[in-house]
């Protein structure tokens, strides 16, 4: 059986009734033209639905990758039939990576990716004024900054640019590094929460148009409404254009930007191309193509903020870039085509990337592993 694992979780999700249209089709040819995935079939319809619902809604798709591996111990405690065992419990490789993490083959996969914002050598956050003055953040506790060119508050990550603290004149830039994310109160009570590895620049003055450009990264807005001065956020691939709302835009993927509305209405401007966005709603724009809209799940798409990031049939490659982008950590690749496995999971910047390391490698798909203080997978 050429992916026993993908398989398996296709066959549970049809027995509980689960399975989608699409995933029913896919199932059917696999089941046509491999004996294996037949005997497998006929394994699970052995079991007993109920204790078959248990052992799989046990592990539940949302809370991700990291929780594997202390579920799949759990679960080896609790469970006492030897067939259910066998089938769904060893090494959490079979339900458990079903469930939430699996190995999807889709070889030759290219992450293209825009240059990235990395802040000042020590890692810390940086604002940078119009002539180029470089001013470094503090990660925690309370700084005060008062200069002739720009004050603001900095309290944990939360940096306050009000009334009279403003700079007081041309274009400033905030530069989030690896591992942080950072939120930024501009003047007009408007609220933009980045997202690690991003830039914001901004200025806004008195009885002018709002406007801010996301040179790179990912950020989440809060606008404060007003009628008579549009505020509107810049991107590489188009515009955002608001009156008051709260949206997501992703800028992380070169020549690519994503905007995600949750509440009230912006409209995107891509070249010629203008579209409305409705909540619930997202516009993905690409270099070259027509603006496309499709529906989206805040709780993942919004779970950044959180520190928690999502995969969904994504490639080592992209892994890598979340790896460097919330832990600092370069992963080596050993050879093309591990680089193209696909998986679905989660990944926690609040908790030790061992935890990642340990929970992937019970899948025994690829091994994860340390040569000296880099992050090898083969």
């Amino acid at each position: 059986m050429e992916d026993n694992m993908y398989t398996r979780w296709l066959l549970v999700r049809r027995i509980l009734g689960q399975i989608t249209p699409g995933e029913s089709l896919e199932l059917d040819a696999i089941l046509e033209s491999d004996p294996d995935a037949r005997a497998l079939r006929d394994e699970l319809q052995s079991i007993p639905p109920e204790e078959l619902q248990e052992a799989f809604s046990s592990f539940d798709v949302h809370t991700g990758l990291l929780d594997v591996y202390d579920r799949e111990q759990d679960m080896r405690r609790r469970r006492r039939n030897t067939i259910v065992r066998s089938i769904l419990g060893t090494a959490a490789a079979a339900l458990v990576a079903g469930a939430v993490w699996f190995t999807w083959l889709s070889p030759g996969t290219q992450i293209e990716q825009a240059p990235l914002a990395t802040g000042n050598p020590d890692g810390s956050a940086s604002l940078v004024l119009e002539d180029g003055t470089t001013i470094s953040l503090a990660d925690t506790g309370l700084q005060k900054h008062n200069g002739t060119a720009a004050s603001f508050t900095n309290n944990n990550r939360v940096l306050e640019l009000g009334g009279d603290q403003s700079p007081s004149e041309g274009w400033t830039t905030l530069v989030v590094p690896a591992r942080l994310d950072y939120q930024v109160k501009l003047s007009d009570g408007s609220t933009v929460w980045l997202n690690s590895r991003s830039r914001l620049r901004f200025r806004f003055e008195q009885g002018k148009q709002r406007e801010v450009f996301l040179e790179a990264g990912e950020a989440f807005f809060k606008v404060q409404g007003d009628a008579k001065n549009p505020f509107t956020v810049h991107t590489p691939e188009g515009d955002v254009l608001v009156l008051g709302t709260e949206f997501n835009v992703n800028t992380y993927s070169e020549k690519r930007m994503v905007a995600s509305l949750v509440s009230g209405k912006v409209a995107i401007r891509h070249g010629v191309d203008r579209i409305e966005l409705h909540p619930g709603h997202q516009a993905l724009v690409n270099a070259g193509e027509t603006i496309t809209v499709e529906d989206f799940d805040p709780a993942r798409t919004l779970s950044w903020r959180e520190g928690v990031h999502y995969f969904d049939n994504v490639a080592i490659n992209e892994i890598s870039v979340m790896l460097d982008r919330w832990f600092n950590v370069d992963l080596v690749i050993d050879s093309p085509d591990v680089g193209s496995q696909r998986f679905v999971g989660r990944l926690d910047r609040n908790k030790p990337i061992q935890d990642f390391v340990n929970a992937i490698n019970l899948t025994g798909e690829v091994t994860f592993y340390w040569k000296g203080n880099k992050l090898h997978v083969k």
